[in-house]
């Protein structure tokens, strides 16, 4: 998958602020299809807005549910 498209500055705030929170970048974890968080593979996402919210935030189905609520 490729991260949504963000400016050079805005790339770089997420970057710094997912190394700082994650110890890693949210750009590379979304590069190697894995979870900026848990750093678990990415995938088997419940639907197709769970998927492009992983572009936009790297985070995995497991870790989405967890920050944002799971699925009642």
């Amino acid at each position: 998958m490729k991260p949504s498209e963000k400016s050079p500055l805005m790339q770089s705030a997420l970057d710094s602020l997912s190394n700082n929170l994650f110890g890693r970048s949210r750009t590379e974890a979304i590069e190697l299809n894995i979870c900026v968080d848990c750093g678990n593979p990415a995938k088997d996402f419940r639907d197709k807005l769970s998927e492009r919210e992983y572009t936009i935030s790297g985070l995995c189905q497991k870790c989405q549910d967890k920050v944002f609520g799971g699925q009642e």
